[in-house]
């Protein structure tokens, strides 16, 4: 009885037999199309003219691979492919798509069959899912996982060529046994096979090491990048990397402490020295107050030249860090006396308020900034504050209870009229957290 090619699987019938040593276990694509191939080109280069039974899912999917079917197909009997029709295919002298209707079990198996007394093999595997881990927009199979396996041995090759023969109502070809020759096709079958290994090895050779490189510009990428943004923008960064769909644009209001330096005098100290030696120096400079915000809770929002802008959740916090700051510096500026290299007298503005927090900038380049009445009022604090003193505003002395040693005046602001301030200096903030008690 002829059976059915649209119930038949190649599979099915031999995962049941007895599979010798010979026999080679197979899960991708890659190694599909590596076995795939050098069987193709040990039957061409050998000019086995057997008939050649390949399975390849669907048709359009295996087009590439025109000019290999024509080669085929000149040196074989005659070429059958098996697939699922879902394009036009190119007529091909010699060769036949055998079309198999959707839901057949050949159309879910990848298969090549070729008994031939001088070489005889099948491939036999069948599709069982898809990797998770597949590569993104990969250019053929597209993580597709197979289970099946590769045989030389002739009581599992014959049946499946058989079984075709039987479905396609073909003569069955006499099974002769194969003549002594130099160059055996098994040879050659698993020279191509060892070569497509080999390549492939090297292949994902140059792309590890490709990748180690990458990983480590990367890391030194990542290191620049932090030393240029605030730890709140890069804390920010990672969460949109993690949760790109959660990603906000909105702003955000917060009651934030501000703080803002600048060096009393630095515009004639840069025009006089040495560009390289001011950089370095400055480097320095920097490096000492972003060491003590950072332990006093604070954040750096960005740096302006010679001065700096930072911002504290506390009043407490921004107070603290501007009294070590300055008096690290008086211990700094002293060390440069004492080595005639120039001293870096600071003056340092505190306010406190309400401030808008936002992503801000063009649709190219984006940063987090702080803008807010605090942050207008803390500049121009710097601006009027002691050199080596610190300037507080009314919301700040009031948050910190009134510390002692701080003087209060009124001053006119810049767009602001007269505003309450009060100021220390570096002498007496020794005691600057002395404090009154409330009222």
């Amino acid at each position: 009885m002829q059976p059915n090619l649209q119930t038949v699987s190649l599979y099915t019938l031999n995962a049941t037999r007895q599979v010798e040593t010979s026999a080679a276990r197979t899960s991708s694509v890659s190694s599909l199309l590596a076995v795939s191939h050098s069987i193709e080109e040990t039957v061409m280069r050998h000019g086995l003219d057997g008939i050649f039974f390949a399975g390849f899912q669907r048709f359009s999917a295996f087009l590439p691979q025109a000019n290999r079917f024509y080669q085929l197909a000149e040196r074989c009997k005659r070429v059958y492919i098996f697939g699922e029709a879902d394009s036009p295919t190119p007529a091909i002298p010699n060769l036949e798509y055998i079309a198999l209707q959707p839901g057949a079990p050949l159309t879910a198996e990848w298969f090549i069959v070729f008994a031939h007394p001088r070489f005889e093999i099948a491939l036999l595997t069948r599709e069982i899912g898809r990797s998770t881990a597949a590569i993104r927009n990969s250019r053929f199979g597209r993580g597709r996982l197979y289970q099946g396996m590769v045989t030389l041995e002739d009581h599992i090759v014959q049946p499946a060529a058989r079984l075709l023969h039987q479905a396609l109502a073909l003569d069955e070809p006499p099974f002769l046994p194969a003549p002594l020759e130099p160059v055996h096709p098994v040879s050659t079958y698993l020279n191509q096979f060892a070569g497509y290994m080999d390549r492939a090895q090297s292949q994902l050779s140059a792309l590890y090491n490709n990748l180690t490189e990458r990983t480590a510009s990367l890391e030194r990428m990542e290191a620049i990048v932090r030393t240029m943004v605030s730890r709140k923008t890069w804390d920010e960064s990672l969460q949109i990397l993690e949760n790109p769909a959660e990603k906000s644009e909105q702003p955000e209001r917060r009651r934030l402490t501000i703080m803002f330096t600048d060096i009393q005098n630095f515009t004639p100290l840069f025009e006089q020295g040495d560009p390289l030696e001011i950089a370095s120096l400055l480097n320095r400079y920097f490096g000492l107050l972003s060491t003590v915000i950072y332990e006093h809770n604070g954040d750096i929002d960005k740096f302006l030249g010679d001065g700096l802008m930072a911002f504290f959740n506390e009043p407490e916090d921004a107070l603290s860090a501007a009294c070590v700051i300055q008096k690290r510096l008086a211990v700094f500026n002293s060390q440069q006396a004492a080595h005639l290299e120039p001293q870096l007298n600071t003056r340092i503005g505190i306010a406190t308020g309400e401030c808008l927090i936002a992503r801000l900038g063009s649709a190219a380049r984006r940063e987090v900034t702080i803008v807010g009445d605090a942050a207008n009022m803390a500049s121009r604090l710097q601006a009027l504050a002691p050199v080596n003193g610190v300037s507080l505003d009314e919301t700040t002395y009031q948050a910190v209870h009134r510390p002692l040693r701080f003087i209060g005046r009124d001053v006119q602001v810049k767009g602001k009229g007269y505003q309450r301030m009060y100021s220390a200096e570096c002498e007496t903030l020794q005691d600057a957290h002395q404090t009154t008690p409330p009222a």
